[in-house]
């Protein structure tokens, strides 16, 4: 896993000492659209930009530098640009109805600028084209406290070491990992106490083209993670995980839901509307055939008159394979928005799964304001 360095300032800004462990926001934050650097985007197969949102300001663009290999730039979005010297969290999930799978190769963050590098790879091996949609954000590690950690994220490298720099977690106490056999992984969230939560999971091996990884399992600060390659055979894998609480990432409005093969499971899903914890907001799930519909929808939206978007993404759950977002739509506008993804998973040869399972997030570009 490559990692560039740009010229990192280690001075926070007042922009970036926010309390990440109380909800809600102010109208200062609410008027950037974003509670922390993020950004997200929808890419075409060609490298068009279909989706996008960036905190840091300018114009999202992609770049298809060679078959099944694509860079995603967010100019001002670099962790300099933010006053921190922390780098962040990627994830990524391929889109369309063929079988070809997604992962991150590398993040360069050379502030002001932030480009992330996403390889695609066919059920062979070799490098193939596809739309996908990519998404990612950063927090400046706090000083250990005694809040639970609302939200967490972790580079795991393939033998299951974790750089400090590429780990985070809202107590201020680095997660860790262990790697407990070939291709298995327990990671441990420091401090976590939800079993509700957003968990997104992407393979993150060059190395390794075409590998795929899957949340066998959570329970109470633990995750257990499996990779295995285009055969099944279980492999050690770099990946990215997240995890967060309150949203999608911390205090977005949006919604995140553990999809059980039939529906999206109420003790483990949640939306988040446009006023915490007073906007009505709801996630549902179902599945005709192998094909997976969720639904977001209640008071969402933006807070002026800008555009709001979203974007969707499933993680596979239960054995290590991957799962695509077919189709992503939306409708309406606050207190009546609805947002539509539809989602079809697959094992790690590319056989469809008929009945799948995994996590779901839908990411805005709007945070929740307070009550």
């Amino acid at each position: 896993m490559k990692i560039l360095l740009g010229v990192l300032c280690v001075l926070l800004s007042s922009a970036c000492v926010l309390d990440a462990g109380e909800p809600g926001l102010g109208r200062d934050d609410q008027a950037a659209y974003s509670y922390q650097p993020l950004g997200f985007a929808r890419v075409t197969a060609a490298a068009g930009v279909v989706t996008s949102f960036n905190k840091g300001g300018g114009t999202v663009t992609a770049t298809r530098t060679s078959a099944g290999t694509y860079r995603v730039d967010f100019p001002g979005l670099g962790s300099t640009a933010f006053g921190d010297a922390w780098f962040g969290n990627a994830q990524i999930v391929a889109e369309g109805t063929n079988t070809v799978r997604c992962q991150l190769d590398s993040v360069v963050d050379v502030a002001p600028a932030l480009t992330v590098l996403v390889d695609c790879f066919a059920a062979t091996g070799a490098r193939a084209d596809t739309a996908f949609a990519v998404e990612y954000h950063r927090y400046a590690m706090p000083a250990p406290n005694a809040r639970p950690a609302y939200h967490a994220y972790s580079l795991v490298a393939f033998d299951g070491h974790v750089a400090n720099l590429l780990d985070y977690n809202a107590s201020g106490v680095h997660n860790s990992v262990a790697h407990t056999a070939p291709g298995r992984y327990t990671v441990t969230i420091t401090n976590a106490t939800a079993l509700n939560a957003s968990i997104m999971l992407t393979a993150a091996d060059p190395d390794q083209p075409g590998n795929v990884c899957a949340v066998t399992y959570w329970t109470t600060g633990t995750i257990y993670v499996e990779c295995r390659d285009r055969t099944g055979a279980y492999e050690d894998t770099a990946f990215s995980i997240s995890y967060a609480v309150s949203g999608p990432t911390i205090d977005q409005q949006g919604a995140h839901a553990w999809f059980n093969g039939t529906a999206a499971s109420p003790t483990y899903s949640a939306a988040l509307g446009k006023v915490s914890w007073c906007s009505p907001a709801s996630v549902t799930g179902s599945r005709a055939g192998s094909l997976a519909t969720m639904v977001v929808s209640g008071d969402l939206g933006s807070w002026d008159a800008a555009p709001f978007v979203h974007t969707g993404f499933a993680s596979k759950y239960g054995s290590a394979g991957y799962c695509k977002v077919e189709s992503s739509t939306a409708s309406g506008s606050a207190p009546s928005w609805t947002g539509t993804t539809t989602v079809r998973c697959y094992d790690p040869a590319g056989a469809v799964i008929a009945t799948p399972q995994f996590t779901f997030t839908d990411v805005t570009n709007n945070p929740t304001g307070p009550c």
